[in-house]
């Protein structure tokens, strides 16, 4: 009987032993899974700010007509945050990805994939309000100008009101296109990082 109670603990002692590791290589692979998931997110970000950089460099833009319906300044300006935006992010992802990749400890590898996260949601919003704020502050500047006047007086007494409303409702189809894009980019790492999360917080 002894025997028996002695056989007994051993056998619950190495089922406990058995259950941390499977917990312990689950976490690991989790832990691989994210540092390689925040990796890709460094990289596209890296990929994203070439692109638009190459589309800057090899657009013309008419810099005399901007000068004369008062938009120089405000694009040279825009054109300034959308480097400076995704450099800020680029470091951000990057801190990220260095946070994660030395993590150990799993509610730090939590804290890491929330921040993570929050990082990716914060930069499509600051993307979306830069865009919206050019398009809308942008319009309200040129229509000003005196080349545009025939344009407005073409829509009758209300012009303005029809013009801010076709202005409006193209930025707001601008920033539906620009969401579905960055979803498309990242939402996908986005629910691979969500999923790894649920497996944390299950165990």
């Amino acid at each position: 009987m002894e025997n028996l109670k002695k056989y007994k603990k051993v056998w619950q002692e190495q089922e406990y032993k058995d259950n941390q590791l499977d917990s312990n290589t689950i976490t690991k692979m989790i832990h691989r899974r994210s540092s390689s998931i925040v990796k890709w997110l460094f990289y596209i970000s890296i990929i994203e700010f070439v692109v638009l950089t190459l589309i800057n460099i090899f657009a013309k833009n008419d810099w005399e007509m901007l000068k004369d319906i008062g938009l120089y300044h405000f694009i040279v300006g825009i054109s300034i945050l959308t480097y400076i935006v995704p450099i800020i992010f680029i470091y951000l992802f990057y801190k990220n990805y260095k946070s994660i990749s030395v993590t150990n400890n799993t509610k730090e590898l939590i804290r890491s994939i929330l921040k993570t996260r929050q990082t990716v949601k914060n930069y499509i919003l600051t993307i979306l309000a830069l865009y919206a704020f050019a398009i809308l502050y942008g319009f309200s500047i040129a229509i000003q100008a005196p080349e545009y006047a025939d344009i407005i007086e073409k829509f009758g007494e209300n012009g303005q009101l029809i013009v801010w409303g076709i202005v409006v409702l193209f930025t707001f189809l601008a920033l539906g296109v620009i969401l579905l894009v960055y979803l498309l980019i990242y939402g996908i790492l986005l629910k691979r990082l969500k999923a790894n999360y649920k497996e944390l917080i299950s165990d």
